[in-house]
């Protein structure tokens, strides 16, 4: 087990150090302060990991989103004007915004568009794109400007120095995809709380991903030899979606 701390910072929720004055109390002011420890042979802990993981897998998907929306809005432009409706009743031209995230998420997981994809090509090309980035994710993972570099360009919501640039997190907030998430079948081996949820898979042959809304842990069913695969269940298409709002215990 790795013993050192997570690159980010981040602190156990309700474990404390022992000179903090709430260690050993549930009623304290501080929500806990003892350091996250890094998952093996990497820099982040488990739940960063993860988070940066699970978002630059969903590039091919929001991608798909984005050049769909863009396509539906030319579709029913050029309708309007067939149908030669009035001046000033016709629909908007496509939204600049979706083409600049297209643009920067697609460099972003290294994808050179084709003039005029259509939706199942943009996602084609984004999962061929992200396999190159997942094949060596653990190597950024231990790297501390990569971590950096990353973590800005696909989960901050802005780029201080770029604040035009469309990260993938800016683009989800925007345009935000089917959350499909359900409840695990098995309380969260950290904390106990039946609050784990399970995530599908974002491309053929990837993992599911099990995230306690409860406390901090997170793995993948491919984790541990797929012990958590065992223990959770796999996705399962016919369960109930989850919502974060109504978690329960």
């Amino acid at each position: 087990m790795s013993s050192r701390p997570c690159i980010r910072g981040c602190v156990v929720r309700g474990r404390h150090f022992a000179a903090c004055s709430d260690y050993g109390r549930d009623d304290g002011d501080c929500s806990g302060c003892a350091t996250a420890e890094a998952r093996d042979d990497v820099m982040l802990c488990h739940r960063c990991y993860g988070r940066l993981r699970r978002r630059i897998e969903t590039a091919p998907q929001l991608l798909e989103h984005l050049r769909t929306m863009t396509l539906n809005v030319g579709r029913a432009r050029r309708y309007d004007i067939e149908r030669r409706a009035r001046p000033g009743h016709t629909h908007a031209p496509v939204d600049p915004d979706l083409l600049d995230a297209t643009r920067d998420i697609a460099s972003t997981v290294y994808v050179d568009l084709p003039d005029a994809p259509t939706p199942t090509q943009v996602r084609d090309a984004a999962r061929a794109g992200i396999t190159h980035i997942i094949d060596h994710y653990d190597d950024l993972a231990n790297d501390a400007e990569s971590i950096v570099q990353w973590w800005q360009i696909v989960m901050t919501l802005e780029i201080p120095t770029a604040p035009d640039f469309w990260t993938i997190t800016r683009a989800l907030a925007r345009w935000p995809l089917e959350d499909r998430r359900h409840w695990a079948r098995a309380p969260c081996p950290s904390c106990d709380y039946r609050t784990v949820t399970v995530s599908p898979p974002s491309y053929p042959g990837g993992p599911s991903w099990y995230a306690c809304q409860s406390c901090d842990w997170e793995r993948s069913d491919q984790d541990e030899h797929g012990r958590y695969r065992e223990l959770m269940g796999p996705f399962d298409t016919n369960r109930t979606p989850a919502y974060p709002e109504t978690n329960g215990s």
